[in-house]
């Protein structure tokens, strides 16, 4: 009796491994393509070539895997809009289905475009760059955005601005439109203006006047403390003007040659010293500590 019980259970047992064998294809579908989607952008995905097809979408985290309506042909586009979801393919081939696994196709993600600006000039209150005739602001993009480049001065497109660094020398309402390189075809702006204007510094000419040369000065120690010196290569007398960040004036005085400037009694942080005689002038930054 046991001996044909046991009989029994193995011809079970074979019967339903063969069964279950007989039920698996002979080949297992695959998605490919890319599962990264640009901003404003598609991609299509695809499997290999077999009879029939029926794509599937989950929610993404998660939910229950859905045939998509209409989507029975060799590829299947997913457009940004969707992401992120789970795809996957059944495939008909012979008469036997078999499902692919599945994939996660998302959405790329981008920062707004940055610009850095760096050259010589100040900050106004108003959030203005202000800027001296003959310096130069240079206004750079930041990565990831690095192609497709168009600056702008106000609404009109500037010719021949279309690559990372605009070198601005006057003043304007200054933005651009940029491109990540993983997707060029998605173009974002800055999104705001940046105002340039013309300095009201003393010893700063505007675009109005003519330029007034240099004045070769020497400023030491720098940073300072309570004091420093300031030594120009001129004999003509020099008008000395100190000011902080925000524009006050804190020490005026006139000099020849050389001259000694107490500070012992300034909070310390970033000061603007201008030097101005009759024929030239300068600008500089000093730090007191």
């Amino acid at each position: 009796m046991k001996t044909i019980i046991w009989k029994s259970l193995v011809l079970f047992c074979l019967f339903h491994w063969a069964a279950r064998m007989a039920a698996q294809c002979a080949f297992t579908p695959t998605v490919t393509g890319d599962l990264l989607v640009c901003p404003q952008g598609a991609v299509t995905l695809g499997t290999q070539p077999y009879a029939a097809y029926q794509w599937y979408r989950r929610a993404y985290p998660n939910g229950a895997a859905e045939p998509i309506a209409g989507a029975t042909g060799a590829t299947y586009p997913v457009d940004y809009n969707q992401t992120p979801v789970y795809i996957s393919v059944a495939a008909t081939q012979d008469g036997c289905t078999e499902q692919s696994a599945e994939v996660l196709v998302d959405g790329l993600a981008f920062l707004p475009v940055l610009v850095q600006s760096v050259g010589e000039f100040d900050i106004s209150v108003e959030g203005e760059q202000l800027l001296c005739a003959g310096d130069t602001i240079f206004q750079i993009a930041l990565p990831p955005y690095t192609t497709n480049f168009q600056w702008y001065n106000g609404q009109d497109p500037i010719p021949g601005a279309t690559d990372d660094t605009l070198a601005v020398t006057e003043p304007g309402y200054y933005w651009l439109t940029a491109s990540p390189g993983e997707c060029p075809n998605f173009v974002a702006s800055l999104g705001l203006q940046i105002p340039v204007v013309w300095s009201p510094a003393p010893g700063c000419t505007t675009g109005t006047e003519e330029p007034v040369p240099p004045l070769d000065a020497t400023i030491m120690p720098n940073p300072a403390q309570a004091s420093l010196l300031v030594a120009v290569d001129a004999l003509e007398s020099v008008r000395l003007t100190l000011f902080d960040l925000s524009g006050k004036r804190l020490r005026e005085l006139e000099f020849k040659v050389a001259v000694e400037l107490f500070t012992g009694d300034l909070p310390a942080g970033l000061y603007n010293l201008t030097l101005q005689t009759a024929q030239a002038c300068t600008s500089r930054k000093v730090v007191l500590q």
